[in-house]
């Protein structure tokens, strides 16, 4: 009996060997079916975000065509006629001009006199004459005043009481400020009768002015 077991055993593993390797076969079968369904999610995703990017580009476009067409519109509406004179516009100072002179007097309230010195020097020679240009010549005076050049700052402060007379500036409010400057250094070198003559010219030109009262006390002020 143990002969006709031990003859029937090659058989049967042989019998059972099929079925393990198609069992394992199966197995990785179903992993790369599960493996593409996957693929297959993550590129219906990818396809669905090119899809939505797209048509942002395509709004996209539509937009720089209607900004495109208006104003190439604008242009023509604005172009005159034969014989009809354009209106003249006066236009505000650019963008450039208030950023500038915004950050060189930024740079003065920071401390830090050199840099503002250059920043002002520069808005000076870039800019044509605005609003702020008067504002520049009197902050450049007092950073140079601060830097203990007193001469120069009077060159810079006559020379902005000489391009207000003459109407070079559209706007001159630094002045009494400008005066006062010149008044107070004229105190500090003891000369009174410069300092006195430039308060006549303050209460001459700018009797209700702030600066001309602090010129008054800062010259008859009690010892």
């Amino acid at each position: 009996m143990k002969r006709k077991s031990l003859l029937l055993l090659p058989f049967l593993l042989v019998a059972c060997a099929p079925v393990a390797e198609t069992s394992k076969t199966e197995q990785r079968l179903n992993e790369l079916e599960i493996r593409v369904a996957k693929l297959e999610e993550k590129q219906e995703e990818i396809n669905l975000k090119l899809e939505e990017i797209n048509k942002r580009i395509d709004l996209l476009t539509e937009e720089v065509g209607r900004l495109k067409l208006a104003n190439v519109s604008r242009r023509y509406e604005e172009k005159p006629k034969i014989g009809e004179e354009k209106p003249v516009v006066v236009q505000e100072p650019v963008e450039d001009e208030k950023i500038a002179y915004e950050e060189a007097l930024s740079l003065f309230n920071e401390g830090k006199l050199i840099e503002a010195r250059d920043a002002f020097l520069e808005f000076l020679k870039k800019f044509e004459p605005n609003k702020y240009t008067d504002n520049a010549y009197f902050w450049l005076g007092k950073i140079y005043y601060e830097l203990g050049k007193t001469e120069k700052a009077k060159q810079i402060f006559n020379a902005l009481i000489k391009k207000c007379e003459e109407g070079e500036l559209p706007d001159c409010n630094k002045l009494p400020d400008t005066y006062f400057m010149l008044v107070k250094m004229a105190i500090d070198e003891g000369d009174v009768a410069t300092a006195n003559k430039y308060l006549s010219l303050m209460e001459e030109k700018f009797p209700q002015s702030e600066a001309t009262q602090r010129a008054k006390a800062l010259l008859y002020k009690e010892p």
